[in-house]
């Protein structure tokens, strides 16, 4: 898989989904090999984390995908099958055995994204958070008087002249998010990327210093970390009658309150933007320049079963687990007597016939070599 910065829509990731590769093809008369199979590559966005789920649902991280054109190899395809001719030996000139190709890699896994940002705007419903990115930013979020508007994060650039902030403006926090109330707290991921945290309050409210606990709260529940980092706290709707009244003394508890900064804006009239602008800078100062270069990770291979020969007795059935057996069975035309010496040799080369025995097999017994079922004589 490769991480692509091309635009689209990728934050709907989450349907499950079976994928597998092309296989290759078969061979052919006259010792002619079949063609190859053909490697998949999945194109996933920047910052996007993939990890393996395991039996119990434990899951373990393959790589973080944070620099556009870096490729993880996932799985690996399975060796190739051999015909007639790889069975050939200088007792044995005409073979009729044949080999089946083995399996490729099969692994669960799970991709979740990070969205990158420089500073993350979280809020309560009807805060003003996407009023006030599209005033700082390029960006044109959704603006409407109803709840929720926006359901998924966007991204806008706050231009500084000399240098610019990555805003990231995620979807509204309403109390109770933590447990699933409204559109939960799950977007609150991508503020994990985030250097800095600005809570949105909305200036009229009422309790504009409860508002500001309430998705305090909720950022605290979620947890990773996110309390850690710097933070603003913005006061918006300074314009309004009811929010300019007492602003002052608001935004002087709210400072005490959150141990950080607090300022008041409004975006409709473009009061307090320019010193938002210098606070940002403040919060989120120049990044160290990344080199940028693409890394190519593997994953690390899925355990194999050992080659070696196992036989378990189940309800009278002597279950063989071998590989390579299993591979042998699929291609052998049991009704051919020169085809059933051939096996009986190959499985004593494999040791199932020294496992087999060890197990006590008798003549007549039932002996399960993957799908197949042989009465053994």
């Amino acid at each position: 898989m490769t991480a692509s910065s091309s635009r689209r829509d990728f934050y709907h990731l989450g349907r499950a989904a079976e994928i597998e590769g092309r296989a290759g093809g078969h061979g052919g008369a006259n010792g002619r090999t079949g063609r190859d199979g053909l490697p998949l590559t999945i194109e996933v966005p920047v910052g996007t984390m993939v990890m393996e789920e395991g039996e119990d649902g434990e899951r373990t991280m393959l790589a973080d995908l944070i620099e556009p054109g870096s490729m993880l190899l996932l799985a690996r395809g399975g060796v190739g099958g051999k015909g007639n001719t790889g069975f050939a030996t200088s007792t044995n000139q005409t073979p009729v055995l044949a080999e089946a190709g083995a399996e490729g890699e099969s692994r669960v896994v799970v991709f979740e994204l990070r969205l990158d940002s420089d500073v993350v705007l979280v809020g309560a419903p009807n805060a003003g958070k996407s009023t006030l990115l599209a005033a700082l930013t390029n960006a044109r979020p959704q603006v409407a008087d109803y709840p929720f508007t926006t359901v998924d994060p966007v991204h806008g650039v706050v231009d500084l002249g000399e240098r610019d902030i990555l805003l990231l403006e995620l979807p509204a926090l309403a109390e109770g998010a933590s447990v699933g109330y409204g559109l939960g707290s799950g977007h609150l991921r991508h503020a994990e990327r985030a250097r800095a945290l600005a809570y949105v309050v909305d200036g009229a409210s009422g309790d504009v210093v409860e508002a500001y606990r309430a998705v305090r709260r909720e950022v605290a529940a979620y947890g990773k970390g996110l309390t850690g980092k710097p933070a603003l706290v913005i006061v918006t709707k300074a314009d309004l009658p009811e929010a300019a009244s007492g602003l002052e003394a608001v935004l002087r508890t709210l400072r005490r309150v959150s141990k950080v900064h607090a300022v008041g804006v409004s975006a409709a009239s473009g009061a307090g933007l320019e010193g938002l602008r210098g606070e940002l800078s403040s919060l989120a100062p120049p990044r160290e320049r990344r080199r940028g270069r693409p890394e190519r990770t593997e994953a690390p291979p899925v355990r194999a079963r050992p080659n070696r020969a196992e036989v378990t007795v189940r309800g009278g059935v002597f279950e063989v687990s071998s590989p390579r057996a299993e591979r042998i069975m699929p291609m052998v035309d049991v009704k051919n007597w020169r085809a059933r010496l051939q096996l009986h040799a190959e499985l004593g080369r494999l040791g199932v016939l020294e496992a087999l025995e060890k197990q006590g097999v008798r003549a007549g017994d039932t002996v399960r070599i993957g799908g197949a079922e042989l009465l053994w004589e």
